[in-house]
């Protein structure tokens, strides 16, 4: 295990701690006092976050940080803090030309680099991925200096359904902290990440001969949050979510529908509830998504989604 964190290091102008023992206890104590005086957070959380930034932090400023691309959770909550909570992160990494042990490599490279924050990154295991898309799960631990900051684990494919360039957000660290090497994170299109949401609603799985409906509920709260903060285009957004289904090799559905509306009704204050800011009731949330995503499964829309109304302009 390196503990380069309590040796001299190349810093950022203005990083004012010396040491990682120094650094991990004023991050503590501003931890403590945000989860303190705002009940949304959790200490846990707020680390957890500092620590998924610090990984992304070395990936968008590597030499291939034109490739990598911030999906799921952790996209969303760069785009809006009060999204929810994630409990891991979703890479793509955006070569054609070479498989997953090469996007597994070339995220080691990146949790190797020094950014002068006296973090470094141990990996304990690297496992395939089960679901549809090509890649690797990343287990590791985030340590400051010696000290385990925080374990989780990072998802990466190779291959995804991206109809548009990566967009842009502002880093995902709780606290500002000078002189910490902060760069924009390059994030999934809004259009496409909802695809993505959709597509996991209508998804089936086969357990024990039985075809089961998806019990996904955060999927929900996520279209819902998007919906009412984001302007798309309908056209982009029906060419995102025809891409997605056929990448999945699924059948896109007329309408939305939630897949099992008694349980899902059940399970949707739980999932809302990790989001650090009021969300829609799940009648709003599927009246929402409703009025978002059914003149686009029926190919009407050529206008805008505009947030604020909740509704579709036709284009002028």
């Amino acid at each position: 295990m390196s503990s380069k964190g309590d040796q001299p290091a190349t810093v950022s102008d203005g990083f004012q701690y010396s040491t990682a023992t120094a650094f991990h206890r004023a991050l503590l104590d501003r931890f403590k006092a945000i989860a303190k005086s705002d009940p949304r957070y959790s200490v846990n959380q707020l680390q957890r976050h500092f620590a998924y930034d610090r990984v992304l932090a070395r990936c968008f400023t590597a030499p291939d940080a034109d490739l990598w691309v911030l999906k799921g959770a952790g996209a969303l909550l760069s785009r809006l803090q009060h999204a929810r909570h994630s409990r891991d992160l979703d890479l793509y990494y955006a070569d054609s030309d070479h498989g997953v042990e090469h996007a597994a490599a070339a995220l080691r490279a990146a949790l190797d680099r020094d950014i002068g924050d006296r973090f470094n990154f141990s990996v304990s295991r690297i496992v395939p991925l089960l679901e549809e898309a090509k890649g690797c799960r990343v287990h590791l631990a985030a340590m400051l200096g010696r000290k385990e900051f925080s374990v989780f684990h990072v998802d990466v494919v190779v291959t995804t359904a991206m109809t548009l360039a990566a967009e842009r957000a502002a880093p995902l660290t709780p606290v500002q902290i000078d002189g910490l090497v902060r760069p924009d994170y390059r994030v999934f299109p809004i259009v496409d990440h909802l695809a993505d949401k959709l597509c996991a609603m209508v998804s089936t799985h086969v357990q024990q001969g039985r075809v089961n409906a998806s019990s996904r509920v955060k999927d929900l709260v996520d279209i819902a949050l998007i919906a009412r903060s984001h302007r798309m285009a309908g056209v982009q957004l029906r060419r995102a979510i025809v891409t997605g289904f056929a990448f999945r090799g699924m059948t896109m559905p007329a309408r939305f529908q939630v897949p099992d509306p008694v349980a899902w009704r059940a399970g949707y204050p739980k999932s809302a509830a990790s989001a650090p800011a009021p969300v829609p009731s799940y009648e709003d949330a599927v009246d929402l998504a409703t009025r978002l995503l059914d003149p686009v499964l029926a190919g009407r829309v050529e206008g805008t989604w505009e947030p604020e109304a909740r509704q579709w302009r036709d284009a002028k």
